[in-house]
């Protein structure tokens, strides 16, 4: 297939103009803040100075590469792992997602820097079950877009069939992900019930 490529975001971004002022799809930020509750101290007042929003506004990041044609093709989410929040690693699967578009799926790499660096600030492991969340929240995304008419991506995915694919704590997210997908528990529960999601997720790779 020939390949389209296209970015979405909240409009917003203030350090990365593709999900910025540049985005070709705007998206809405979600609340966090339930799941996991912030930063405190010096580490909150930087967290929220270098990404200019807190765990109440987090946004819906991606890169995406897709197939031209009516579909409906299928979807794949890829997430990234851990490292410093200041070096963003999604543009790094790049090459992945341009090979799954030129055979015919929607690959989506999808941004969660904003979520790293900090994990031994989190002694109750809640960074984890946001992460999943968050990519439960782009499923969701990509189902409004699939409904909605004089969107580029309407009627052309198949939610029925969807991939999640993570590298290292990426590689965590999209296997809880997939438990989440079917039976949200725990903190999730507090925010989101089973009928907000329950995707056709087919396949699961999770890496290192």
């Amino acid at each position: 297939y020939t390949i389209t490529a296209l970015t979405y975001g909240s409009g917003t971004a203030n350090r990365r103009p593709e999900f910025g002022a540049e985005a070709d799809l705007v998206t809405p930020v979600v609340d966090g803040s339930v799941l996991f509750d912030a930063y405190d101290g010096f580490i909150g007042a930087y967290y929220e100075w270098y990404n200019g929003f807190d765990f109440t506004r987090l946004p819906l990041n991606g890169l995406v590469w897709s197939p031209e044609g009516e579909g409906p093709f299928p979807l794949v989410l890829i997430v990234h792992g851990n490292h410093a929040m200041t070096q963003p690693s999604d543009p790094g699967y790049a090459y992945l997602a341009e090979h799954l578009a030129s055979h015919g799926l929607i690959a989506v790499s999808v941004d969660e820097n904003y979520l790293n660096g900090f994990s031994l600030t989190d002694p109750d492991m809640a960074e984890m079950p946001l992460r999943s969340w968050v990519l439960l929240k782009h499923l969701a995304q990509w189902d409004v877009w699939n409904e909605t008419e004089g969107n580029p991506f309407y009627g052309r995915v198949d939610l029925d069939r969807v991939g999640l694919i993570g590298h290292s704590r990426g590689g965590e997210a999209v296997a809880h992900a997939a438990e989440m997908n079917v039976r949200p528990v725990g903190r999730i529960n507090s925010v989101s019930d089973q009928s907000d999601f329950g995707f056709g997720i087919r396949g699961v790779v999770a890496l290192a």
